[in-house]
């Protein structure tokens, strides 16, 4: 697919970027808009009265070799709940002394408060009762 676009500028928008934006309306009423490096036209008179001459053609794309993100690749995967648990109570009962085990965890927890103190190897809270 090919074509050519003739249309008559309609504005030319200077930005605060390296960039200039042409506006132009073709006699149908279609737009086109292009973002041209502003260095290009740099000699251009404002007031002028100008044409865009568009030609462009749609092809294919070639198919895409993407190289590997190496943030991606390398990784790791991700742990299991109870492996990070088991590893933080690991870390807990080094903190306390290599020779005492880290507390265990027994039945279900009466509270959120309880079951945080097991994990953690301390003594739970004590509870109004």
């Amino acid at each position: 697919m090919i074509g050519t676009i003739v249309a008559r500028v309609r504005r030319v928008v200077h930005g605060h970027s390296e960039r200039t934006l042409i506006h132009a309306v073709d006699e149908a009423g279609l737009e086109s808009k292009i973002e041209v490096p502003s260095d290009a036209i740099r000699d251009l008179a404002p007031g002028q009265e100008l044409t865009l001459t568009l030609t462009w053609t749609l092809q294919p794309a070639a198919p895409h070799t993407a190289t590997p993100d190496p943030t991606q690749s390398a990784r790791m995967p991700t742990a299991l709940p109870t492996a990070v648990d088991e590893q933080f109570m690991a870390l807990m009962a080094r903190r306390r002394g290599a020779g005492q085990p880290p507390a265990p965890i027994t039945g279900p927890p009466s509270s959120a408060a309880e079951e945080l103190a097991r994990r953690l190897g301390i003594r739970p809270p004590r509870t109004a009762g």
